[in-house]
């Protein structure tokens, strides 16, 4: 019985496109940030990463329940020129065990060759420095081989010189370098001690400038910050009666 399987719902091209990794982290930035991109352009769950490991909850989302890891896309969108960029998303609320991390980095690595993905590009917090009250937190970049740091340039990402990632993102980067595969990271600095939308709204920025094909208006995201982080609060406590001892979030980086 393998113990990672991908399941698909819906078969779709998914060439060249953008696969983007959202497992909870600083802030839950990268949740927030994921759903967020979700719900803005409509996409679909497409299927699911199933696990014995993971934790045994369902999402219920639009009075649908889903496994806490799911996979999202849309149809792509295509320019004038002939070019066409498409979002898929992979997105969990809670963090997979230790032992199941790298496996799963690998599972999704396989599965975006297959799937003939052009880049994946996780999404991470990183802790705010400085002043906490601070506004216009500083969104990093990391990538995999010199074509994504290139990337990274082209869009005016300050490059991260030292650190330490962990967790399935830390996996995605050292195993795109190892294997020469094309994986960037995106990093806000976020508060760490409460819910920051404002910190997922800076990683929704980039993102609509990196795929000018695709707008994602990070506005509203903006504007509904408490509201936003209310719910993920709500949401928060009521999976505890029902998943006892969820593992605390881990801090991804350390700068």
């Amino acid at each position: 019985m393998e113990e990672i399987k991908i399941l698909e719902y819906r078969k779709m091209d998914l060439s060249e496109s953008m696969v983007l990794v959202a497992f909870p982290t600083v802030g839950m930035i990268s949740s927030i940030a994921g759903n967020y991109i979700i719900d803005s352009l409509n996409l679909q769950e497409i299927g699911s990463i199933v696990s014995r490991y993971f934790s045994p909850t369902a999402i219920i989302h639009k009075s649908q329940a889903s496994p806490p890891v799911r996979i999202y896309a849309g149809n792509k969108n295509c320019g004038p020129d002939g070019s066409c960029e498409q979002i898929v998303v992979i997105i969990s609320e809670f963090m997979p065990p230790l032992e199941i991390i790298q496996p799963l980095a690998e599972k999704i690595l396989e599965w975006a060759d297959k799937k003939k993905v052009k880049i994946i590009t996780a999404l991470e917090g990183t802790h705010a420095l400085g002043d906490p009250k601070k506004k216009g937190f500083i969104v990093h970049g990391i990538g995999s081989t010199p074509e994504m740091k290139k990337f990274l340039d082209k869009y005016d990402i300050d490059q991260t010189t030292e650190g330490m990632i962990t967790g399935v993102t830390g996996v995605l980067l050292y195993k795109g370098v190892l294997e020469k595969r094309n994986v960037i990271c995106l990093l806000s600095e976020a508060h760490e001690a409460y819910p920051d939308s404002r910190s997922a709204a800076n990683l929704v920025k980039k993102l609509d400038i990196i795929l000018p094909g695709i707008k994602i208006d990070p506005e509203p995201l903006y504007n509904e910050a408490k509201k936003i982080e209310a719910n993920i609060r709500k949401f928060l406590e009521q999976s505890k009666p029902t998943a006892p001892g969820l593992p605390k979030i881990p801090s991804s980086m350390y700068v």
